[in-house]
């Protein structure tokens, strides 16, 4: 039930509108049925921003958040990786599963994610606030800075237009997200970038501040493994003026079409 309330929330932020079609049985296995609490807390907005913290570990729901997976709305800037792709590293980074009592070895790959700044915020007339999962990836179970050059990579539900990342790898400036859905097969795969740390890059991409960030593919939303042949929901390539589809072989942020396996 807690992983279904988690769920629901990210499930609130994307439009799954294709997923709905390639499985109309998601929605009704995902139980919305969130107490007023937990609602109240996922909803904060400028005016109740005393509650979130980006340097003291507390946020929304604060360690523990709304679940095991420690879902908490953290302040300050981060890494959006929701549009970028990635690049297989040959290496193997470890991943937290059930809120942080176990862990997996997952292949790793490697992204550029641009930086969620206030200004990006106040272009898309929202809160600097991330949605982050304080006992998932590799986070230490609280919005705390991770250190000197380094930043978290969290999700938004707010924020529609931000810089994506093109074919050569550059950024343009904020531009509104576009969904597509990477089709199934043997060799379907897509990365899993939430709440994962990342290392803030010298230079900046046009103008765009980025972070590189080190994360599993193959992984689903919560350290489980996703099912092979699976399709694939991102954002990634949904800006490019030709063959948007040409992300979907490269290792896409996203999460399989099939989020409950």
């Amino acid at each position: 039930m807690l992983k279904k309330i988690t769920l629901s929330f990210i499930l609130a932020g994307l439009s799954l509108i294709a997923v709905a079609q390639s499985d109309p049985n998601l929605r009704d296995r995902v139980d919305q049925r969130m107490d007023n609490r937990s609602s109240g807390d996922m909803r904060q907005k400028s005016d109740s921003n005393r509650s979130l913290s980006s340097d003291n570990g507390k946020a929304s729901g604060d360690k523990k958040g709304i679940s095991k997976a420690g879902l908490a709305v953290c302040a300050g800037e981060f890494a959006l990786c929701a549009s970028s792709v990635c690049k297989p590293t040959g290496k193997t980074i470890t991943v937290k599963e059930d809120g942080g009592k176990t862990t997996k070895q997952y292949p790793e790959s490697i992204c550029k994610c641009p930086i969620i700044t206030p200004q990006i915020a106040e272009q898309n007339n929202t809160a600097l606030v991330g949605l982050a999962g304080l006992n998932e990836g590799n986070m230490k179970g609280s919005c705390r800075s991770p250190g000197t050059g380094k930043i978290w990579s969290y999700f938004s539900l707010d924020m529609k237009a931000y810089p994506q990342e093109q074919p050569n790898g550059e950024f343009i400036a904020p531009t509104t997200a576009v969904q597509q859905n990477c089709s199934g097969g043997p060799e379907a795969q897509g990365t899993n970038c939430w709440s994962y740390i990342c290392t803030i890059d010298p230079k900046e991409s046009n103008g765009v501040k980025t972070a590189t960030c080190r994360c599993p593919y193959g992984e689903g939303v919560f350290g489980q493994q996703a099912k092979k042949g699976r399709g694939y929901v991102t954002f990634a390539g949904g800006t490019w003026q030709s063959n948007p589809t040409a992300a979907c072989k490269m290792l896409p942020v996203g999460f399989p079409d099939q989020l409950l396996q």
